[in-house]
């Protein structure tokens, strides 16, 4: 690790490379008011989002002592098909960007970070009806040694796997999970699923009742029905004490 008095050795960029347009460039057309079908529904496009997160990135690639990211959305990319291979990340870059790193250099340019609702879009699928095609417009993608590169995609580029942030809590969590909702692609995830792993006694009683699994002793208080936990099967190990007379829950708690 280096000290603040010590010279960094980090490539100066050039101000090419130091350039970009700011948020207009992250999110083209921000300032129109319009939602075609099949896009995200109750999303502004606040093009602040977008320029925290791609300078989040920023920041992350630079205490990993990478290049900073190249503007190259001037000059779109075509002759994309959809047999070209695109993984494609949603919503914040730091969980993933030792998956995006190692991918781009495994398969150099396969992975598309989208760091914006803008810049992706639903159609319905040709192949799966009833479901959706995710294209993207705009993107960041990763080269060997952690190069990356601000693109644009025209046409949209198909994605064939879609990945991201579905965490509840997490501020893209919201539009993430209307993107990758009923794909006609492979998902790491879903926002239903990620807000069922978030509630640690629902995972361990799937873990216990279902895969039969070891879990740490658990005494549950559950108030009102939680119908997301059925009595039956039992699963070892935890034990719900569902508290829905008002009348008598402390003499109850203290007796469990």
């Amino acid at each position: 690790q280096l000290s603040p008095s010590q010279p960094s050795p980090e490539r100066v960029p050039s101000p090419e490379e130091q350039e970009w347009a700011g948020p207009e460039a992250l999110c083209p057309g921000w300032l129109e008011d319009e939602a075609p079908d099949g896009e995200v529904p109750g999303h502004s496009g606040d093009p602040d989002d977008a320029t925290h997160a791609y300078e989040r990135l920023q920041s992350a690639l630079c205490q990993e002592g990478l290049p900073p990211t190249l503007d190259c959305s001037a000059e779109p990319r075509t002759g994309f098909g959809p047999l070209d291979m695109t993984v494609c990340i949603l919503g914040s870059p730091t969980p993933f960007l030792p998956v995006l790193l190692e991918g781009g250099t495994r398969c150099p340019g396969a992975m598309v970070l989208c760091l914006s609702p803008t810049w992706a879009s639903r159609v319905p699928s040709e192949t799966s009806p009833g479901a959706w095609s995710l294209l993207l417009s705009r993107g960041v993608s990763f080269k060997a040694g952690g190069h990356s590169a601000l693109e644009t995609f025209a046409p949209p580029r198909r994605a064939n796997y879609v990945t991201g942030t579905f965490a509840p809590g997490d501020p893209e969590g919201g539009w993430v999970g209307e993107l990758a909702r009923d794909l006609d692609c492979p998902t790491g995830g879903s926002a239903p699923l990620a807000h069922r792993l978030e509630d640690a006694l629902v995972a361990r009683w799937v873990l216990a009742a279902r895969a039969n699994l070891p879990v740490p002793p658990t005494l549950a208080f559950v108030l009102g029905a939680r119908g997301d936990l059925p009595a039956e099967p039992a699963a070892p190990g935890v034990r719900l004490v569902r508290l829905e007379d008002p009348q008598g829950q402390q003499g109850l708690v203290q007796e469990e």
